[in-house]
């Protein structure tokens, strides 16, 4: 009775084995309607004007042409300790208000748009961004005065690489250099990115 009950069972097993094998699929359903579009979000918070960016790249744009003094702190909310520890911050500095030439800071010897110089020092602190101004080839602050500013530009890019043990900024100074652009230029950057100028 026991190996009749267990041939049967095995037998109802097998059954259902290929019962369900040789099932086959309905058709697909038709295609459902499309959805709406969404409304587009506008840029800007903090009172600091976005630039529309790539997902990973921003800029942020500050006026500083009203600005003056030898270190001009900047609040940037954007500035988190991740992004410290991991993304890539460059800053670019305009010569004087309305000037198509931007630099690159921390710089040494730049030109101040009015005929003078000045090295400049950058210190990034969570949330805070500062410029500060010396005397060329000295540790002497230099006051600036606002004719001498224009906008100071910010661009985070954010890391995309947390395995290969290089750190992501290096990872994206790497990708910029194998793709020949100078870093230094604020146009070939921004075309790089594909950001506003």
């Amino acid at each position: 009775m026991k190996k009749t009950m267990k041939l049967f069972g095995l037998a109802i097993m097998v059954l259902s084995l290929f019962a369900t094998s040789c099932a086959k699929d309905g058709e697909d359903g038709a295609m459902g309607p499309a959805g709406i579009n969404g409304v587009d979000g506008t840029d800007g918070t903090n009172g600091v004007d976005g630039t529309n960016g790539n997902a990973n790249v921003n800029t942020y744009v500050f006026d500083l042409s009203s600005e003056s003094g030898n270190s001009i702190p900047v609040d940037l909310p954007e500035l988190t300790q991740e992004v410290i520890n991991n993304d890539l911050i460059i800053g670019y500095l305009q010569n004087g208000a309305g000037s198509s030439t931007y630099y690159p800071v921390p710089a040494s010897v730049w030109p101040n748009g009015t005929g003078g110089f000045y090295d400049i020092a950058v210190d990034i602190a969570i949330g805070k961004y500062w410029i500060h101004f010396y005397e060329v080839g000295t540790q002497t602050f230099m006051n600036v005065t606002s004719v001498e500013l224009g906008k100071l530009k910010i661009v985070i890019a954010e890391s995309t690489n947390t395995t290969t043990g290089k750190s992501g900024k290096e990872s994206i100074r790497q990708s910029l250099k194998s793709a020949g652009v100078d870093i230094n230029d604020y146009y070939a950057v921004m075309d790089y990115f594909g950001l506003d100028y």
